[in-house]
């Protein structure tokens, strides 16, 4: 559970200093992002209080106007890494992400309505915990009778939009890290509590090396222990629910290994037959004489003594490590970028093994060229900080100008030089040229909408605004960053278009899109907010 220790945007300490770059809202009227920062900041090692923040934020360029940029933390609390802003009003909130996450250590802040009033009267907590069911919260606003010892649920006080959490909670900020002295944050990493094994239980084996045990079934679930090749486990869930996960992508086992520790672990590495711990030494081939070089693209790709993930590890290679096909160019030029293939090969060394062949490519310069193209934005995006912002025809407010209201966070194009654009943003009276995701285009004010890849954040407070227009196309929104777009539904080095950040908007074109939304293994042909067109991983995307 992360630790930090109570703060009060409201104490007599600090409650009527200035909040960021203007002269009417302070710490204690609109404090409620920065102080959740800061607690996060100091469970993560740092001693600093809302004033001390404002002041060094201030510094950083931290502010847009009187609301913070949660991106810039890292700049003044180095070691911290901002993971992103996801906006959640008009869909479930993403718990899975949020357990999973506390599962790991890491604190979430979390936006909720914190006034009855219609629309969304912004605030923001830190969530550090859940309990039976039920998230912990460090509330920045110190209200009647609270005390920092005090436990505080999170919809015990704040309901507004819904009684669950996935309704109460309007908006996700994301970080990570751990403390300057190398630890986790002040959070001890809990094991899931302790379950009997079932009666008809089953045995599986490890098949790789150091495959992790976690306290939940996620990537981002605290590292419990490290389990070594063929290490047989013995599952905690019936045969009936685990032995089909046993081999399967993105699938989770729940587990106790001989020494009676439980934990879950990545069934897709998981085989019911046991190997041999020791990598048995591949027989020398010969070089043929219409061979063919390769370079691997990925950091510690596995040379095993078999074509398959069982085979035993003989060694990790480096990024781009070139690599010599000891299969003749007939039969095994056709095998790179094939996700169900392998590839028998030498490296510079002349170790021979064999390589999975969907992390091969046979350009290493046009591999790097497509990464690097894949890290640079082609535009300015920037998002509305208010629900219902008005997309107009022209700069300038009338009835007859008004094309649809878009809701908060929803992605623009840029259509002006982003050096001037830049400079509109935030600032009162300016107004900007954009494009929305569906390709239509017009003006919105300036000084309603933020940078896309650093939000500037903090209390909204939009009872007078009026609604979003509903969607006409299906607009979905990525809920992990990275997310690869592709040229074909599968998944290889070839495929590559680009990567996607958390939170971006794409306009589905599969017919059937809405029901394949969240379902693992389905894939959307989407258009992003540049005109892109590709796949993208349906379980990695909600509706907007």
């Amino acid at each position: 559970m992360f630790e930090t220790k109570a703060l009060y945007q409201n104490d007599p300490r600090w409650k009527d200093v200035k909040l960021g770059f203007q002269n009417k809202e302070t710490i204690g009227t609109w404090g409620c992002l920065m102080t959740s920062m800061t607690m996060v900041a100091n469970g993560f090692g740092f001693d600093e209080t809302p004033k001390s923040i404002n002041t060094k934020m201030k510094q950083a360029g931290g502010f847009q106007g009187g609301l913070i940029i949660p991106g810039v933390l890292p700049t003044v609390c180095p070691g911290i890494v901002f993971k992103g802003y996801q906006p959640c009003e008009n869909n479930p909130a993403p718990l899975g992400q949020i357990d999973a996450a506390l599962a790991a250590g890491m604190p979430v802040i979390a936006q909720v309505d914190w006034s009855p009033k219609a629309g969304v009267q912004t605030h923001w907590v830190v969530i550090y915990g859940k309990e039976e069911g039920r998230y912990l919260m460090r509330d920045p606003y110190c209200y009647s009778g609270d005390s920092p010892d005090k436990k505080l649920y999170l919809t015990d006080r704040y309901n507004h939009q819904g009684k669950s959490p996935a309704k109460a909670i309007t908006g996700v900020v994301w970080f990570e890290g751990r403390p300057r002295d190398g630890g986790t944050g002040g959070a001890v990493i809990e094991k899931p509590e302790p379950v009997d094994i079932p009666a008809d239980t089953f045995t599986a084996y490890v098949t790789i090396e150091e495959l992790a045990m976690r306290s939940a079934p996620s990537i981002a679930g605290g590292l419990l222990k490290r389990l070594p090749l063929s290490a047989e486990v013995t599952s905690l869930e019936p045969s009936s629910e685990g032995k089909g996960k046993i081999g399967v992508q993105g699938q989770w086992l729940h587990v106790q290994d001989p020494d009676e520790d439980q934990g879950y672990v990545a069934a897709w590495y998981l085989a019911f037959e046991k190997e041999d711990a020791v990598a048995k030494e591949v027989e020398k081939t010969t070089i043929p004489a219409d061979t063919f070089t390769v370079f691997g693209t990925a950091d510690g790709l596995a040379m095993r003594s078999a074509p398959s993930m069982v085979g035993g590890l003989l060694k990790r290679l480096p990024l781009y490590a070139e690599l010599t096909s000891l299969e003749p160019s007939s039969t095994g030029r056709e095998k790179v970028a094939d996700t169900s293939a392998w590839l028998h090969v030498q490296d510079a060394e002349g170790d021979q093994g064999y390589v999975a062949a969907w992390y091969l490519t046979f350009s290493k310069e046009e591999d790097e060229a497509k990464v690097a193209a894949t890290q640079t934005d082609k535009n300015l995006i920037v998002r509305p900080i208010t629900s219902g912002l008005a997309f107009r025809s022209e700069a300038v407010v009338a009835a007859d100008t008004l094309i649809k209201r878009l809701p908060a966070g929803a992605s623009l194009v840029v259509l002006e030089p982003v050096v001037s654009a830049k400079k509109k943003i935030g600032v009162k009276g300016q107004w900007l040229n954009v494009r929305e995701v569906s390709g239509g285009e017009g003006y919105v004010a300036a000084w309603y909408v933020t940078l896309g890849n650093e939000p500037a954040l903090g209390v909204r407070e939009d009872d007078k605004s009026a609604k979003a227009t509903p969607d006409d196309d299906l607009v979905v929104r990525t809920t992990v960053d990275g997310l690869a777009m592709r040229r074909y539904p599968r998944i290889a080095a070839q495929t590559l278009i680009k990567r996607l950040p958390k939170a971006a908007e794409l306009v589905a074109l599969t017919e059937d899109a809405e029901e394949r939304i969240g379902v693992s293994g389905q894939w959307i042909r989407v258009r992003d907010i540049e005109g892109d067109v590709g796949y993208v991983a349906a379980w990695y995307v909600v509706r907007r």
